[in-house]
């Protein structure tokens, strides 16, 4: 299997993306679906890691997914999505990679971090700030990219 991570501008990329979002933002952690469908898509940029089958006419597998936007803190990324059976094989760490290699240059990088997942934010070079708070219904942190905007 060959994994590769783009971003996702077609109609089939973007619904790839959506739909492995509400499987596991509303179906495995029981966020309100109104709360998932949040009218921002537009304004976001999608990201999606997907995989191939060489030598197969097979479609593509959507593994993982994110988006991220412009905020006035900074270029937010929010809605990462890895799919169950992919946790754990570092396609979570390589669609951060590639997000952040997409990042504008100099504007501060940070997530809403659920406070599971803050040791894999940690080692992608985020730290946690402030306060815990629910989102959604689940326990989070805000982190920012500790790598200087003028460092990219």
């Amino acid at each position: 299997m060959v994994v590769e991570v783009v971003q996702a501008v077609s109609d089939v990329e973007r619904a790839q993306c959506r739909a492995l979002r509400y499987q596991v933002f509303v179906q495995e952690q029981a966020v309100p679906p109104e709360l998932e469908v949040d009218g921002l898509d537009d304004e976001c940029q999608h990201f999606l890691a997907r995989s191939s089958r060489i030598g197969s006419d097979v479609g593509s597998e959507a593994l993982a997914t994110a988006r991220a936007r412009a905020t006035g803190r900074g270029w937010k990324i929010e809605r990462v999505a890895v799919a169950r059976g992919q946790r754990g094989r570092a396609i979570g760490a390589a669609l951060v990679r590639h997000i952040l290699a997409q990042a504008p240059r100099g504007l501060t990088v940070y997530v809403h971090a659920q406070e599971g997942a803050l040791g894999f934010w940690q080692r992608m070079g985020f730290a946690a700030e402030g306060p815990g708070f629910v989102e959604g219904g689940i326990q989070h942190r805000v982190m920012l990219w500790s790598e200087s905007p003028a460092a990219r």
